[in-house]
């Protein structure tokens, strides 16, 4: 079987790539690193705290979908399409109205009461929150070790000191020996690849290309306004 690597990514998202390469462990450990703490940050903040521990909640949906070979093959046929996060979030609402009703069979209770099926705005900002910033560290880090690789990683030292801690280009200068005037221009250069890999994860998501703007200026900004 070919490795996932070789194949050029074109219009197919990794996701895409590797179930269609029949990698369905690797499309899993994928969407757990993403997955696993902004549906903790979802079940935390709303009703579904009441009938479990996030990790207990999250990891038994884990573990009854995840371990179903076309659980992502099924969401990538969706007509229309959804987005991973809704995707997941409606898969865990499901998984626990199962769990309570093996509970009350089990414990032949009915004080447990099932979840409800509408998704709560509240959690869902939690969710959001929790995921962009899951996908801005990770687009960082690619970026970071792009720059280390071709040996300007005090190009992305400038970038994250000025953008992100506010440290003007003249300080920069001393610091880092780069010279204030060629500062903007690394540092537009560095934000396009950062952007580029964030569209990257987004498109990952299926997350449509009218969406992605607004997605991405929340992802920047911590914005709850945005919707994905």
């Amino acid at each position: 079987m070919a490795d996932l690597d070789e194949f050029p990514s074109t219009h197919l998202t990794f996701l895409e790539r590797a179930i269609s390469l029949g990698k369905i462990e690797l499309a899993r450990s994928h969407v757990m690193s993403h997955a696993y703490a902004p549906l903790c940050a979802y079940v935390r903040a709303g009703r579904l705290r009441n009938i479990g521990t996030p990790e207990d909640l999250v990891g038994g949906f884990i573990g009854s979908r995840f371990a179903r070979d076309d659980y992502f093959l099924l969401w990538l046929t969706q007509t229309p399409p959804i987005t991973l996060r809704r995707w997941l979030v409606n898969g865990l609402v499901f998984y626990a109205h199962e769990h309570v009703a093996q509970e009350r069979r089990a414990r032949r209770a009915t004080e447990l009461a099932a979840p409800d099926a509408s998704l709560d705005p509240e959690p869902w900002r939690a969710l959001d929150r929790a995921w962009r910033r899951g996908v801005l560290q990770v687009a960082c880090d690619r970026v970071q070790l792009a720059y280390t690789r071709e040996g300007r990683s005090d190009f992305w030292r400038l970038f994250t000191r000025h953008v992100l801690e506010g440290v003007s280009y003249p300080a920069l200068e001393i610091e880092l020996s780069i010279a204030a005037t060629r500062a903007p221009m690394i540092t537009r250069t560095a934000l396009r690849r950062l952007r580029a890999e964030i569209e990257l994860l987004l498109a990952d998501e299926r997350i449509a290309q009218p969406e992605r703007e607004a997605e991405f200026r929340a992802i920047l900004v911590d914005d709850d306004d945005a919707n994905a």
